[in-house]
């Protein structure tokens, strides 16, 4: 595999967002998750469960409910008081609407997927249409005493169930009348509580409306009596749940051993720290300095950061909101830092869904959320806009993954329908577009020398696309008919980055949260008959019996959970950790409770 000298940072004091609410599309197998942070983020269960989409937070959009409506259209709604559609094409939000009903707490579609429902806090249940273009009021329900915190439409579309504090209502659409109002039971684990929260109604074809509350109960109400069925206890407390995600929060200064680390609302760069000693395999090295914390950029205004990047010699450093974009130039003086901005961007890079600086730091290349590629040269202080790379004829598909050839003369572009466009940076035209594939891609790189595009995808498949000779290579055509081991395809967790070493050219270099790879392209791929993730056999056996039992993956799994993995140069690592303990120690205290003898 290789011998390298890596600095394992822990240092990241990276806490993902909880998870506020979530919606399943099931015609599209898709779910749409919301975050504390009003991160809106969108899962292809069909790929592997990739992160496919994402729309950025804000400090004043607390996310209360998403749905999906009119097959592939999603809303959300928050305590804002707005309803908001999205567009999935541009990531990014399509129109907001005011409902004029207070902060909105529960949101559903109707069964034909034609109206949208909404809960407000001050007691109203609101009935929106959806047309083409936005959505349009129809008519308010029966107003209740207190807030709407859940809805539920009956199959038919005829009646919905909406949950509040201490009951449950049952409306008919047509008129907008209260037909029936379900009082719940306070009682927790025997005692009386002052309120209980109906968090949660379901409505069946049969009538049945199934309840979830703050006391821990799931009940059974027949719709046509307004009576209680069934009730059962089943947990004493309110679940919380919490998921990482793989959201692109890392890039790295090769030249200058930089680390920029990007959080909701500010930017921090550290310095790594270096050691003098040396030892052998396995050892870990005292620092002779430790990193050093040079700078933190905290933002203006409430928006969530998109994006950020550092730029490989380290003096430039540009991040997007929503609606602002921004660039800095650093300078260094012995061990003292100054920062300078940018003034006066262009109206059109006022957002950016992917930023990406050349190896040699003199362009920037910008991804806008308008589908638009656009090209800065970097120089002094200054920039000066060189071209943009409009989307196709009749189409405003984002751009949310780019790769740039260390020579700077091509540029892949990959949007969220999993293709990939490569552009001639000198001739400033599209050079070639890669086969189309079933499955989004999760990361691609540009080999030095070679040229060569290596693309990874969800369904854990890692294709290889000569630019040059715009076509697939003989190695990636081999991989293509011989298949990747079973135990590779089966994995979890998609491929979140991908590098070369720079003077082992049959080397590809790629990780995931779990593992990280060295995929020699030198030797036979493993069977299914192989050991994985044993490659080599013991290491009294002869250098002729090793090298014939090798095979081109190399794997260590030392490593986790793996939030970023780079090359710093020949003989150096730098690996980004973020163990789940720490993770944990700064969550809310968890439901589950240690019990004697457990």
């Amino acid at each position: 595999m290789g011998e390298f000298k890596v600095h394992r940072v822990r240092f990241f004091n990276y806490v993902p967002s909880g998870i506020r609410c979530v919606a399943y599309n099931n015609q599209s197998n898709r779910l749409a998750v919301s975050r504390t942070d009003g991160t809106v983020e969108i899962y292809n269960l069909s790929a592997n469960y990739f992160q496919e989409k994402f729309f950025p937070g804000h400090e004043s959009r607390a996310t209360e409910a998403l749905c999906w409506a009119e097959g592939q259209r999603l809303f959300s709604a928050g305590l804002n008081g707005e309803i908001m559609e999205y567009d999935l094409q541009a990531l990014n939000i399509k129109y907001a609407m005011d409902a004029f009903g207070g902060p909105i707490w529960s949101m559903a579609a109707s069964p034909s997927g034609s109206q949208l429902l909404v809960g407000c806090e001050d007691g109203s249940v609101k009935l929106f249409q959806i047309t083409p273009d936005k959505i349009q009021f129809e008519r308010n329900f029966d107003r209740q005493k207190s807030r709407i915190l859940s809805l539920s439409w009956h199959p038919s579309g005829t009646h919905i169930a909406a949950g509040s504090i201490d009951y449950i209502s049952v409306f008919d659409v047509k008129s907008g009348s209260a037909v029936h109002k379900m009082i719940v039971d306070r009682q927790y684990m025997g005692v009386s509580k002052r309120k209980c929260i109906v968090w949660g109604v379901a409505f069946l074809s049969d009538g049945t409306i199934i309840s979830v509350d703050s006391a821990g109960k799931v009940q059974f109400w027949d719709s046509a009596t307004g009576t209680l069925v069934k009730s059962h206890l089943i947990a004493n407390a309110d679940v919380q749940s919490i998921a990482v995600a793989d959201r692109c929060l890392i890039s790295c200064s090769k030249k200058r051993q930089l680390l920029l680390f990007q959080f909701a609302h500010h930017l921090e760069l550290w310095r790594l720290g270096s050691t003098v000693a040396t030892g052998k395999n396995g050892d870990t090295l005292p620092l002779s300095k430790n990193a050093d914390h040079l700078l933190h950029l905290k933002t203006k205004g409430p928006e969530n950061i998109i994006c950020s990047c550092i730029s490989p010699c380290g003096s430039w450093i540009a991040y997007s909101t929503v609606s602002r974009f921004f660039l800095y130039r650093l300078n260094y003086e012995h061990d003292n830092i100054s920062l300078k901005r940018v003034s006066k961007m262009p109206a059109f890079l006022r957002s950016a869904l992917q930023i990406l600086f050349s190896e040699d730091s003199t362009k920037l290349f910008v991804a806008s959320n308008q589908g638009a590629l656009h090209i800065v040269q970097l120089s002094g202080g200054s920039f000066k806009h060189l071209h943009a790379f409009q989307p196709q004829s009749g189409t405003v598909e984002a751009m949310c993954l780019l790769a740039v050839s260390p020579d700077g003369n091509w540029l892949a572009a990959s949007g969220t329908s999993a293709g990939v466009h490569v552009y001639n940076v000198k001739q400033l035209k599209l050079h070639c577009t890669v086969p189309a594939y079933n499955f989004p891609v999760t990361a691609m790189a540009i080999a030095p020398n070679t040229n060569n595009l290596v693309i990874a995808h969800s369904d854990q498949q890692v294709f290889e696309y000569s630019i040059p000779d715009k076509q697939y290579t003989d190695w990636s055509r081999t991989v293509q008919k011989q298949g990747f081991h079973h135990l590779w395809l089966q994995r979890d967790t998609p491929i979140t980055h991908i590098s070369f070493h720079p003077k082992r050219p049959m080397h590809i270099l790629l990780h995931d949260a779990y593992m990280f790879c060295i995929i020699d392209k030198s030797l036979p791929l493993p069977n299914d008959k192989t050991l994985l993730y044993n490659p080599f056999p013991p290491t009294n056996e002869s250098d002729v019996i090793r090298r014939r039992t090798a095979h081109a993956f190399k794997i260590s799994k030392i490593y986790k959970p793996l939030l970023f993995m780079d090359l710093l140069d020949e003989r150096t690592l730098v690996a980004v950790e973020r163990p789940l303990d720490d993770i944990i120690a700064q969550l809310p205290p968890p439901i589950k409770k240690k019990k004697f003898g457990t």
